[in-house]
């Protein structure tokens, strides 16, 4: 992750949402979560405490590929 500022008093990173929509991608807020988005997949969540969201899990990195093997033979309800 590019443009991540480390403040000494915090101890913390810091992640900068513009630098985030400056790649193209896409946030939310709402009910103390954020979620960063590229498309349809979240890359980053974030649940608020103390009025800052604190980075939930790990950074989704690279991408994704989904497939399904359909038995042709079998009837799904």
């Amino acid at each position: 992750m590019k443009d991540v500022r480390y403040v000494a008093q915090l101890k913390k990173n810091l992640i900068c949402i513009r630098a985030l929509e400056a790649q193209g991608l896409k946030g939310t807020l709402g009910d103390g979560v954020l979620k960063i988005l590229k498309g349809l997949i979240i890359v980053l969540k974030g649940i608020r405490r103390n009025n800052l969201y604190y980075l939930e899990g790990n950074i989704v990195t690279g991408q994704l590929a989904a497939s399904e093997d359909v038995d042709k033979n079998s009837t799904r309800v």
